[in-house]
Formats: structure tokens, sequence, C-alpha cells
């Protein structure tokens, strides 16, 4: 199980190209697969196929993708750099007016000229991302197995809660099956001893008093939610265990469990069926809360 939340951090160099590949990765909850990408603006159908490395292992989630690309501190051989002799010339003319004009000392160095030629490459055109593929997956694989781990240790965490809740959720269910055999006796019970205060005596095999039992089981007859009840709890816990990403599924089951918390309770005739049903209720709210966490 692996829950919807988390944050990863993958890195990869590519010695070529003389550059490092960073993708940081930020994972919340969301319904359906959201992913946001944020990477060199110039680099058309890029965000395509990042979507396509994270659909292959992600589900659902709002994610953001960050990629930043890292130079090295020599510009590679193999490299062009994109600039003319003039903007060269310009950029330098305008940053000796701004250090004048700020008070500002302005020393022409080789470091200067080397980070200046590697700020203009930079800013004028980014390597192809084709060129660099594998490098990017390869980070962002790594970024993606960082976040994972961290998604499957808190969803380790989710299971061991639902397992709890679920259990406390099943005792309320047998609660309500074994008050439900004994409605009908309460109720025949009830009856005699109101008829008995009013100076009315019946057998009981009058058939006034069988007819009005029978009614009465059959209106409070809940057997057939019971069996229903129990029969999602048993797919809810082989979910829990399932190490497919389910999360929809149990946010449906859920929907259905509380539809027949409702039915039971609309039937239910006596306070303690209610109660049960109410605690069920309360227990099954956490379980929701918590299904939204799961992918």
């Amino acid at each position: 199980m692996y829950s919807m939340t988390g944050y990863g951090r993958g890195t990869a160099s590519d010695s070529t190209h003389g550059l490092t590949a960073i993708f940081e990765l930020s994972a919340v909850n969301r319904k359906s697969l959201d992913a946001h990408i944020y990477a060199p603006r110039e680099w058309n159908g890029f965000e395509q196929t990042c979507q396509g490395w994270l659909r292959e292992q992600v589900q659902r989630g709002r994610i953001q993708i960050h990629l930043k690309i890292e130079y090295s501190n020599t510009i590679p051989s193999d490299s062009k750099l994109n600039w003319s002799e003039a903007s060269f010339d310009a950029s330098i003319q305008r940053l000796r007016q701004y250090a004048e004009k700020n008070d500002l000392p302005f020393e022409i160095s080789g470091d200067f000229l080397l980070n200046l030629a590697k700020t203009l490459k930079e800013e004028d055109v980014t390597t192809d991302w084709r060129d660099i593929e594998a490098t990017l997956k390869s980070a962002f694989q790594n970024a993606l197995d960082d976040l994972n781990t961290m998604r499957k240790t808190e969803g380790k965490a989710l299971a061991n809660d639902l397992l709890q809740q679920l259990k406390d959720l099943e005792a309320q269910c047998q609660g309500i099956a074994q008050h439900a055999k004994e409605t009908v006796g309460q109720h025949r019970d009830n009856l005699l001893q109101r008829l008995q205060k009013l100076g009315l005596e019946l057998d009981l095999d009058d058939e006034r008093l069988l007819k009005e039992l029978a009614l009465f089981a059959d209106r409070s007859d809940i057997s057939e939610e019971i069996t229903r009840l129990n029969a999602h709890l048993e797919q809810f816990r082989s979910f829990i265990g399932s190490d497919k990403a389910l999360g929809r599924k149990m946010d449906f089951l859920c929907q259905e469990i509380h539809r027949e918390l409702n039915t039971t309770g609309s039937k239910a005739s006596s306070i303690e069926i209610t109660r049960a049903v109410l605690e069920g209720k309360n227990i099954l709210e956490r379980i929701r809360e918590q299904v939204q966490n799961i992918e």
C-alpha cells in the first residue's frame, strides 16, 4: 500500500555535456493523477515524455516535478557557445555601467568571463533534452524511487491503522447481528407486557399476535444488510493486503458500507442496534479520512 504524499530527490550526471540533472518530486492527495512539470521552456515535448515516465508507476495524486540543470565549472569542448562577440561586449558594458551607477568595484577576470559565457549559453540555448534523455530518465527514476520509499513507509502506517479501525467496525457489525437475533423476541415480550397492563390476555398462539410479530419481523429484518456488510468488510480487508493501487475502490466500498449502515439504522427497533450503527458510522468516517491518503 502506498500513500499519496511524499517527497523525493534524484540526480544523474552527464560528463559529455558537462551537466547534472536534478529532479525534485513532491506529492499530495488528489482523486486522479495530476502532474505539474517545471522544466526549461525550450524543451518542447519533454513534458509529455516525463508524464509517461510518471504514469508507469504512479496512479493517483498531485505531483509537482521540478527539474534543475547544473552545468559543470568547465564548458564541454563539444558544446557550442551560443553568443556573438558583440553580445558578449554588450553584456560586459551593461554590467560595467551598473557597477559604476551603484558605486561598486568592477574587475574582469578569467573566472568572470567563464561564468558570463556559461550564463549566456544557458540563457540563450539549453541542451536539447533528447541528447541527454537517458541522463534525465535516470535522475527522474532516482527521484521517483526516493519518493516511493517515503510513500511506502507512510502506506504501511496507514495499513496498520486501517486494520485496527476495520477490526473495531467488524466488532460493531457483529454486535448489530447479535442484537438483531433478539429483536423479535424482545418485541413479543414487550407487546405481551403492554397487553397485560391493559388487562388484555392473549395466548401466544393467537392469530392476531402472530400476525403482529410477523409484520414486525419483516419490517425490522436486517439480515440482507448484515450479509452485505460482512461481504464489504471482507473485501476491504483483502484490499488492505493488496500490492495494487486500490484507493478508489476502497473509497467506493466506504460509500457502500455507509449505505448499508444507514439502511440498518432506519430499520433498527432497539436502542442497542442504533448505538452500534452510530458508533460504526464514526469508525467508518475515520476510515474514509485515511482512505483519502491512499493511492
